[in-house]
C-alpha cells in the first residue's frame, strides 16, 4: 500500500475531457440530472398528489428529483514533490465533492442541450472513459432538467491512499516514475480532492453536524421527557 498527495496532471497521451454539462476539464468526473416537479400541499405543507409540470398554483412546494447519474474517469499523473506516479481511477473510491456537486445548468422546459453539450456527452462516449451518454436519457424537453457536476480537474491537489503500486511500462518513458492501480486484495484505494489535512477536517466536519442532527432528532422524539426536564 501507498500513500501520497500531489497535484494532479493529464496523462500525456490522452489527456483530459471536457465535462459534457460545464465544459471544464477533468480526469475523474460525476454527473446528476434531477427533474424538476411540484406537489400540492395542504396548510400544514403536508402533500396531497402530484402535480408535476403545472402552473404553481397555491399551496405548492418544488423539488428535484434524481432521474440520472454517471461518471467518467481516466488515468492521470500526480506530481509528488520531485515524483510523478501515474495513478489508474479504476475501482477506486473517489470523493471529489461534497453532496452531489455543484450546479452547473438548468434548462427549462421545451428546449434542449446545445449542441456543444451533445458534442461533448459523444466524445466522452466514445472516449469509453465509463460514461454512458444518451440524447433521449440526458435531454429532456418536456421537462425542466438542472445538471450538476462533480469534477477533478487539472491542477487540482489530490491525496491517494492504499492499491498496489506497479513498474512503469517503457513506453511511458521516464517521465513517469511509478504507476498506481486497484489492489488485487480487499486493501483500500481512495482517491481524494484535497490534502490529507483537508480531507481529516471536513471529515471531522461532517461527524460533530451528522451528531448534532441525530441528538436533535432524538430530543424531537421524546417530547414528553423534554417537557419534563429529564433530556
Amino acid at each position: 500500500m501507498v500513500e501520497f498527495q500531489g497535484t494532479v496532471e493529464p496523462e500525456q497521451d490522452t489527456g483530459a475531457f471536457e465535462s459534457p454539462f460545464s465544459g471544464r476539464e477533468a480526469v475523474c468526473y460525476e454527473a446528476w440530472m434531477k427533474v424538476k416537479s411540484r406537489h400540492r400541499t395542504d396548510v400544514d405543507g403536508v402533500e396531497v398528489g402530484g402535480v408535476k409540470g403545472m402552473d404553481k398554483p397555491s399551496n405548492t412546494e418544488v423539488s428535484w428529483g434524481l432521474a440520472e447519474s454517471d461518471e467518467a474517469r481516466r488515468p492521470f499523473a500526480v506530481q509528488d514533490g520531485g515524483s510523478r506516479v501515474m495513478v489508474d481511477p479504476t475501482g477506486a473510491e473517489i470523493d471529489i465533492t461534497d453532496h452531489m456537486g455543484e450546479s452547473v445548468l438548468t434548462v427549462g422546459t421545451g428546449d434542449s442541450l446545445s449542441e456543444d453539450a451533445h458534442e461533448r456527452l459523444q466524445t466522452i462516449t466514445e472516449d469509453k472513459a465509463g460514461f454512458e451518454s444518451d440524447a433521449e436519457t440526458w435531454d429532456r424537453e418536456d421537462e425542466t432538467v438542472k445538471y450538476q457536476e462533480a469534477r477533478l480537474e487539472p491542477g487540482d491537489t489530490v491525496h491517494v491512499i492504499g492499491a498496489e503500486v506497479e513498474s512503469v511500462p517503457d513506453e511511458w518513458g521516464h517521465s513517469i516514475d511509478a504507476t498506481v492501480t486497484e489492489a488485487v486484495s480487499d486493501d483500500q484505494f481512495r482517491i481524494s480532492e484535497g490534502t490529507e489535512s483537508g480531507i481529516v477536517r471536513n471529515q471531522l466536519i461532517q461527524f460533530i453536524t451528522g451528531s448534532i442532527v441525530a441528538t436533535g432528532l432524538l430530543l424531537l422524539s421524546y417530547p414528553p421527557l423534554t417537557r419534563a426536564g429529564m433530556i
